[in-house]
């Protein structure tokens, strides 16, 4: 997406959220993610403090159009003057309120954008610690709602959600009788949660990962959606089919261990089978796994090879675990955790290879550090104002 069009995007998702207060479920996703870039929350902050955004839509709305459009024909000297309808100026004022309220925002964005290209200044830092970034859980009836430590007990119609330790827990007895909806769980760049669902099954969602479920799950199936990867421990129901379902492709079960993973940007999806059996579904192809298999599609078809299913669920143990894996595709996911940009100088530098085990809470440089002893690479981290960059180098 081109950053201009983008900009007028976000701007609009701010206007709407500070004056409607009502975002879509992927509105919120939408803006979240933006949100999880430091530089873009600093800009964030910026913008909703301009107290005069909500003082010029009550002037707007406060506008008495037709006064105001006698007024300007008498300006005008043409109140004798026959005049011809050729819009409806009441609706033409209110949508230019509307525009203007709205290029404010947006001009605010791309000033600030400017700004910060005129005092853009490069350090080089000796490192990037993980900062740990707050997941929000968006509730079925729109509720968007920050899950802080501190918030241990989360109350809606749908009943009362537990937060403790980084856990979301649905209590089925609780849910029994509510109006059902779904509710979803936004994970941002630094960050590892899990829910347990109604049903007794419990996930664990990756950094920049985003899980849509069913507050009670009814009927003969039971699905969720995901974007980005997780791990489910699926409670056991022979009569009900649990599936979990992304843009590449879905995951159904009835009772098991697995992996997923579909980030977009990897345009990679891969299911990986710890425990039982799942099968694995991409269009009008479908696979089923048995345990130390992968699923995995990239662009066309459905590929199985037998892995270590330990290598990739690791992250929800708090570790990075790499098998004879390319640097590109490891600092890809590492910058899901750590909230950087990656340069090679030299394409041939994203081929090589590396196997080992990083704790996820460790700073990057200790990871970097081995990778340049071992592969006879160079690197350097570098920050921009707010965003880091890692550059590898001969």
């Amino acid at each position: 997406m081109a950053s201009g069009k983008k900009e007028f995007i976000i701007a609009d998702l701010i206007r709407k959220e500070l004056l409607v207060g009502d975002l879509s479920i992927e509105e919120n996703a939408f803006l979240q993610d933006w949100l999880s870039v430091p530089e873009n929350h600093e800009y964030y902050q910026k913008v909703i403090d301009l107290e005069t955004l909500k003082s010029k839509e009550r002037f707007y709305k406060s506008i008495d159009v037709d006064s105001a459009f006698e007024r300007i024909k008498e300006k005008l000297d043409f109140n004798d003057a026959p005049v011809i309808s050729l819009f409806n100026y009441k609706k033409v004022l209110k949508y230019a309120a509307v525009l203007v309220l709205l290029a404010g925002i947006t001009s605010v964005f791309f000033y600030l954008n400017k700004e910060e290209t005129v005092k853009k200044q490069v350090v080089v830092v000796k490192s990037i610690v993980p900062k740990y970034n707050n997941p929000t859980l968006v509730l079925a009836d729109g509720t968007v709602v920050s899950l802080e430590p501190k918030k241990e007990k989360i109350v809606s119609k749908n009943g009362v959600i537990s937060n403790v330790n980084h856990v979301l827990v649905y209590d089925a007895k609780a849910m029994k009788g509510t109006t059902g909806g779904e509710n979803t769980l936004i994970v941002p760049i630094g960050g590892i949660y899990a829910v347990n669902l109604s049903d007794g099954t419990k996930v664990w969602l990756n950094s920049k990962s985003t899980l849509k479920y069913p507050v009670e799950f009814s009927g003969k199936t039971r699905n969720v959606s995901l974007e980005g990867e997780a791990y489910f421990e699926v409670a056991k129901n022979q009569q009900s089919p649990f599936t979990v379902k992304t843009k590449s492709g879905n995951v159904t079960v009835l009772g098991t261990h697995f992996n997923v993973s579909a980030y977009a940007e990897d345009q990679n999806f891969e299911t990986t089978l710890a425990e039982g059996k799942v099968k694995v579904s991409q269009e009008d192809e479908s696979v089923l796994l048995k345990p130390g298999q992968q699923a995995r599609s990239k662009n066309a078809g459905l590929k199985v090879v037998e892995v270590d299913a330990s290598v990739y669920t690791a992250w929800k143990d708090g570790k990075f675990y790499f098998e004879n894996e390319n640097l590109k595709n490891i600092l890809i996911k590492m910058a899901r955790w750590y909230n950087f940009n990656v340069k090679f100088e030299q394409k041939s530098l994203e081929q090589i290879k590396f196997t080992g085990i990083v704790l996820k809470d460790e700073p990057i440089d200790h990871f970097l550090d081995i990778i340049s002893k071992t592969s006879n690479v160079k690197y350097k981290i570098t920050k921009v104002n707010q965003t880091y960059e890692v550059t590898v180098s001969k």
